[in-house]
């Protein structure tokens, strides 16, 4: 039996939870000490034997008919906030509950100690939850699946050639120029509609506004830009057709995504539910958006080969992890599509919701505030204008990231 875990993490003072899916070994037992630690346990004579730790069976539950508990759920509206009924449920059930909805079940962990342990369990091979509505478009689709649809060693190998041009130091260098260009963007974009539409004397106007649609958007810009290496326009004052309905597309594909992981995604195919036509329909948006991207990567790459341009640059700009990866030519290029359309996808909510997280918490801390932004202010006069060397004298700016990113 393969077991899904979430680990559900609960700060002091946090207003939510942050999901993460594990997927335990079929032949690893999963039992809970009284403080909730999830360890292994062992086989003596066909039995399992574990000393002064309760069963898998004896993990408390919220009801074992899954149907009757997604009913419950859409009845209560429990979706939407997702993260109170998790705090509810451990301050009743404690920090670690199972839990049955539709066809989903799962293990939610409340303790970082606990998770922990999950992350040391998992070795060099991890086995996360499949995104059964993703990876059902991939297979009707005939698309390839990228890391966030694989486990083992497949998702190893493409994992380790991806980290060379998203997770090293090097990578980080080359692409930080275009992060700060469109962070540049989005802080005039904000300092513009300050000046029309604050009130109160200069200097000390104030502006009320919900963050979220412009983070969405800041991180999706942010996201094509380093992935594709060029801009799509969005802070632009007219954004242009195209641009509009790729934001449609990625906003109505995460809107879709949570539902459809607790229903079968083949009978609603079959039934031609309009919830799963609107999830398949923005994926198919989101692939041809991307083909288009990387047919005209492939063409920069070309030409810049032709010119005999520096590795990693088309005309002394760089291409973005797309160039890098078609350059390198490690994987083929329905691995690279897939990969990359996977990033961006993945990239928005997960960077936009901790930014409004950071944003929450630095306006309820006014002093923390103030500090990071003199420290911010100090390190890039001092930095004269590189970006990667302002972040570097910045600790207290990583500082709160990681706190955040901790507690979100």
């Amino acid at each position: 039996m393969s077991t899904r875990v979430t680990a559900g993490i609960k700060a002091k003072g946090s207003r939510g939870s942050r999901n993460v899916f594990f997927g335990v070994a079929p032949q690893k037992g999963l039992c809970v000490t009284a403080a909730g630690t999830v360890v292994h346990g062992k086989l003596e004579g066909g039995k399992r034997v574990v000393k002064g730790m309760r069963s898998f069976e004896e993990i408390p539950h919220t009801g074992r008919n899954g149907w009757l508990n997604l009913l419950k759920f859409w009845r209560e509206n429990r979706f939407q906030q997702l993260h109170k009924h998790m705090e509810r449920t451990f301050n009743t059930l404690g920090p670690i509950y199972r839990e049955k909805l539709g066809t989903l079940s799962s293990v939610n962990i409340m303790l970082p100690s606990d998770v922990s342990e999950l992350f040391k369990s998992e070795g060099l091979h991890p086995r996360r939850m499949t995104l059964q509505p993703w990876a059902t478009h991939r297979e009707i689709r005939n698309h390839s699946k990228g890391i966030f649809l694989k486990n083992g060693e497949e998702w190893r190998a493409d994992r380790l050639q991806l980290n060379k041009e998203v997770m090293m130091s090097a990578a980080v260098k080359r692409f930080l120029p275009l992060l700060d260009e469109v962070a540049k963007d989005f802080c005039r974009m904000l300092q513009t509609r300050m000046e029309k539409e604050g009130r109160g004397e200069e200097g000390k106007c104030v502006l009320t506004i919900d963050p979220s649609p412009d983070l969405f958007r800041f991180a999706l810009e942010a996201s094509c830009h380093v992935l594709y290496g060029e801009r799509i326009g969005l802070f632009s004052s007219s954004p242009s057709l195209e641009s509009q309905k790729f934001i449609w597309a990625v906003e109505r594909m995460l809107t879709t995504t949570p539902p459809l992981l607790y229903l079968p995604p083949r009978l609603l195919l079959r039934m031609g539910a309009p919830l799963w036509t609107q999830h398949a329909t923005a994926w198919d948006h989101i692939f041809s958006h991307a083909e288009a991207r990387i047919q005209r990567g492939y063409q920069r790459l070309s030409t810049s080969l032709g010119r005999a341009s520096p590795a990693g640059t088309a005309g002394g700009h760089y291409t973005g992890v797309l160039g890098q990866l078609m350059e390198k030519g490690q994987l083929s290029l329905d691995l690279i599509k897939a990969n990359i359309t996977e990033l961006m996808a993945g990239g928005v909510d997960t960077t936009a919701v901790p930014l409004q997280f950071a944003l929450f918490e630095l306006g309820r801390n006014p002093e923390v505030q103030e500090s990071v932004r003199q420290q911010v202010r100090a390190s890039w006069a001092q930095a004269g204008g590189d970006p990667q060397k302002a972040l570097q004298g910045a600790p207290l700016l990583k500082g709160t990231i990681k706190e955040v990113l901790r507690s979100c």
